[in-house]
């Protein structure tokens, strides 16, 4: 298993994984995607100076690219989709995650099936052969209720994906968003090659892991082995970066 964590374009925070023994850094797509040439190639140098690669990235699109209900701007959503993934290739990406809450929310008045299919459109028509050509695979990301009111369950997840039926579009787990929603374990154990990618928290307070913080990620940590994933990302808050994050990893390493 590799072991990454979120920390957008921050440089300092990029050097701290490299010096705690992180594999990769996982970044955030918007952020990439919408900041000056001149920020993103500070980026570039960051990852270049530090050694370390940004194997993943969260935040696939913003909120104001509304992707269900009656106007939703494709063309404008083709554009934002083209230049985000050409420079995540740029970065090495190989995992865009999409929870994008904000973007896949689905309005009052629009049925669930109707909006699984306008996201199933987006990701089929306009993501998926775009990532193709950077060799970059989707996971989609199931957010609990109180941040989407649209795919809050790893399986949901998995079955739109199988809907969609592109290689390159699969699934992630969240630990955070799982425990909120009693995902079961032993469900998700079972979705081999459908789990590309994971995010990690202790849930309770969605804080960094910690030794003896009490909460058991073993179960959490043997479901997505099981179920192939390699790749898990420190998602959550810190009050203190640089001393938390070397010690997450290594409560995670010890599972």
């Amino acid at each position: 298993m590799k072991f990454g964590a979120c920390v957008g374009t921050n440089a300092e925070k990029i050097k701290v994984l490299k010096e705690a023994g992180f594999d990769y850094i996982e970044t955030n797509m918007t952020d990439i995607a919408t900041i000056s040439d001149d920020d993103f190639n500070a980026f570039l140098q960051a990852l270049k100076e530090n050694e370390i690669p940004c194997e993943a990235s969260n935040c696939f699109i913003p909120g104001e690219y509304k992707l269900v209900g009656d106007n939703v701007d494709y063309a404008c959503i083709s554009a934002y989709v083209a230049k985000a993934l050409e420079r995540a290739s740029r970065v090495g990406i190989k995992s865009a995650v999409f929870g994008s809450g904000g973007a896949r929310r689905v309005p009052d008045g629009v049925l669930r099936e109707d909006a699984h299919k306008q996201i199933a459109y987006f990701l089929k028509e306009i993501v998926s052969p775009e990532a193709a050509k950077y060799g970059i695979r989707i996971a989609i990301e199931p957010l609990n209720k109180k941040e989407c009111n649209c795919l809050n369950s790893v399986l949901e997840g998995v079955a739109l994906a199988d809907a969609i039926g592109c290689d390159n579009i699969k699934t992630l787990a969240d630990l955070y968003h799982v425990f909120l929603e009693n995902d079961p374990l032993d469900r998700i154990a079972m979705l081999k090659g459908k789990i590309i990618h994971s995010h990690i928290a202790n849930p309770v307070g969605r804080c960094y892991p910690a030794p003896g913080d009490g909460f058991d990620y073993a179960p959490f940590m043997k479901a997505i082995r099981d179920a192939g994933c390699t790749r898990c990302s420190l998602e959550a808050g810190t009050k203190d970066f640089a001393k938390e994050a070397p010690l997450a990893l290594a409560v995670l390493k010890a599972l």
